[in-house]
């Protein structure tokens, strides 16, 4: 399991692996068989709910299959590690 201080390059291949696997689902390629059939079911509404699970915290995240069809797998990938290091936007 991970938490927020954990290796950046643990966490960042966790949120390659959920990257992929939205990315995969939304092109209608075959994805590991624990997921499939939630995910099926889940392209039939607006957006997809997905659970990170680590060892201080879950992190549910919602997101429309528009910006999933959108953005590149990098830019999912990239947003799910914010999510994770609980990273804050800045705007300056």
């Amino acid at each position: 399991m991970t938490t927020k201080h954990s290796p950046l390059s643990t966490l960042r291949a966790r949120a390659d692996k959920i990257a992929s696997t939205l990315k995969a689902a939304e092109r209608g390629e075959k994805i590991d068989a624990r997921f499939a059939e939630k995910i099926e079911a889940a392209r039939a509404k607006e957006s997809f709910k997905v659970g990170i699970v680590m060892d201080d915290k879950v992190i549910i995240i919602e997101t429309p299959w528009a910006t999933i069809r959108s953005t590149d797998e990098a830019g999912l990938s990239e947003y799910m590690l914010r999510q994770m290091q609980e990273a804050r936007d800045t705007v300056n």
